[in-house]
Formats: C-alpha cells, structure tokens, sequence
C-alpha cells in the first residue's frame, strides 16, 4: 500500500499524483491521510442562537476536504486506481509515521523550505524522513 499525506497544498497534491501515477505502475492500492489538530470551538452568538463556527461559514471538514482533493487530483490522471481516504486528529509526522507501520511506501509533498527554516518551523517530510518505518518519498516543489 502506498500512503500519501495530503494537507491541501499544491505540494501534497502533487505528491498524491506522483502516487496514483507509481500505483498504477506496480497496482498498489493508495491511501490518502489528512492529519489536523482539532480547533477550539469558536462559538458565537447570533440572534438565532450559539452556533459553533457561526463566523466560518465556509468551514469544512477535514475529511470533506480530504475528499473534495482527492477526487480533483485523480480527475487530472487519467486511468487513476481508487484511494482510501482516512482523516486522523493529531499531528501530521507523527500520524503519518504511525501508518507508515502498514505502508510499503510513504509519499509526502515539501514546501521547499530551507534548512533554517525546518529548525523553527519543522517539517512533516523531515519527520517522516526520521520516523517512518517504510521508505518515503519526497516530492519536491514544482514537479509536473
């Protein structure tokens, strides 16, 4: 199984064509993961009551997301095999390190942040590149 983590950026989505195209290549099955922190409740109240995320009504789920992406991204290869898609609370190296125990391969996107930048900021790829117990493949930015 190939495992892909997908955050919605244009680099995870590459990253998840990347893996539908190596799929299709040795039939492996595909599994999308979109790990997310659980946000605080933001209620707010309005003349028609409490309503958590009543200010975002364009707020979607994770895994309406992870679906949403998915489906756009296997529209743009053609013949592209089916993806399980799974959505995890938590944080993303450390989710997607977890899975890759039932992965044959971890497919992840990177921003193209520089070293100094992955000192202060981390990085999902340089987690999984340390922690991940298959091998990983990074996509880097901008590969068509």
């Amino acid at each position: 199984m190939i495992l892909i983590g997908v955050d919605g950026s244009p680099a995870s989505r590459e990253a998840l064509r990347w893996a539908l195209r190596q799929a299709m290549k040795t039939g492996d099955t595909v599994e999308a993961t979109m790990a997310w922190l659980r946000e605080p409740e933001f209620v707010a109240a309005t003349s028609m009551g409490v309503h958590p995320h009543a200010d975002r009504p364009d707020h979607r789920h994770p895994a309406e997301e992870l679906h949403a992406i998915v489906d756009e991204v296997r529209a743009t290869v053609p013949g592209a095999p089916p993806v399980a898609e799974v959505t995890v609370v938590g944080d993303a190296g450390t989710a997607l390190s977890r899975a890759s125990r039932q992965a044959d391969l971890l497919v992840v996107g990177t921003h193209g942040h520089t070293r100094l930048s992955e000192v202060f900021l981390g990085s999902v790829a340089a987690d999984c590149l340390r922690h991940a117990t298959c091998p990983v493949v990074v996509v880097p930015p901008g590969r068509t």
